[in-house]
Order: C-alpha cells, then structure tokens, then sequence
C-alpha cells in the first residue's frame, strides 16, 4: 500500500513538473522596412547568405520555464540566416543563379536575458559575414532592449516575442555597415 501511495505521488509530481515546462516560440520572421529600404540601395545586385556556422553556445533555457525556441524549430544560426535571405528576398537582391555573391556567415555570440533590473530584457547577437570569392568580411554586434516582466512565464514569453526584432536589428546593422557595400560586390 505504502509503494502504491509512493508511486501515485511521485506520478502527480512528476506530471505538475511536465505541465510546468513550457517552450516559447515566437511568431515567424517579418521583414523590417528600414532593411528593405538599405538593401534596394544594392540594386542589380545578386546575393545569396549560404551557409552559416554556429559557434555561439546559445543556451535556450529561460528561467525554468523552458526553452526558447524559434518559428519550425530551427536552431538559432539558421534562423537568422534564414531571415536575412528574408530580407534580401523582400529587396528584390536574393537569387539562386550561380553567379550570385554568396556570402558566409558565423553566429560567434548570441544570448538573452529575461532579468536586467528585474523587469527588463535583451538580446545580444554577434555575427561574422564574409565573402569568400572577394575575401571581405564585417562583424554585425547588436543588443536588443525590451520590458521583460516580473513572473517567469510573461518574462519568457516577452523574451520569445522580441527575437524576431533583435534579429531584424542585427540585419539592420550589418546592411547599414559601410562595409556592406565592399562585402557584397564581386571580384574582379
């Protein structure tokens, strides 16, 4: 009697802390307006972000809650090089052919918090391009700023809606580098 009692707690505890864990996923990337409008400033250009590696040991947990995961559960470096082929095919500059720049990219940090003073959140992300064919390179480093909240679930559930803008920042401020321009021309 004493081991079904056991048992039977040990199931209801074991199920309350399954129904505890929650994984936040936030809506699919859009584009940014302000990347648009830099990119069509490369017009007649052809490009294409090819493969991106990831050595930023990325840590998805939040707060005990559960992970933070993103739209069709790709991981992070892929869902970032997913979003700026995104916004180069809203510009009009991605393409398949194969003349086309295919840049590179490595995801060397990437991190949030849910907790700065408390209520406070952000996203920080540093990204490698490169251009292989011209040997051109630029680092894109960006810190995303939101109100996070007090409990665990709205903080993690703010911390999962705000990485599709800090990823539309990160875009935003490698596009916007002066040397973008050099990144993406070909070689001559």
């Amino acid at each position: 009697m004493r081991s079904k009692t056991a048992a039977a707690l040990c199931a209801v505890v074991m199920g309350l802390v399954l129904a505890g864990c929650e994984t936040m996923q936030p809506a699919s990337y859009a584009n940014y307006g302000d990347n648009t409008f830099t990119l069509h400033k490369f017009e007649g250009a052809k490009l294409r972000l090819g493969t991106i590696t990831d050595q930023s040991n990325f840590d998805s947990g939040c707060r005990l809650v559960g992970p933070i995961k993103t739209s069709g559960n790709r991981p992070l470096a892929e869902f970032i090089r997913d979003s700026f082929n995104d916004e180069l095919k809203f510009a009009g500059l991605y393409s398949d052919d194969p003349d086309t720049t295919r840049l590179t990219a490595t995801l060397q940090a990437a991190s949030f918090s849910s907790m700065s003073n408390m209520t406070r959140g952000h996203w920080t992300f540093s990204l490698q391009l490169a251009n292989p064919a011209n040997g051109k390179t630029l680092v894109a480093n960006s810190n995303y700023d939101f109100d996070s909240g007090f409990t665990a679930e709205v903080a993690c559930a703010n911390v999962s809606n705000a990485l599709t803008p800090a990823v539309q920042r990160l875009i935003n401020i490698a596009v916007t580098d002066p040397q973008f321009r050099a990144l993406v021309a070909q070689p001559r």
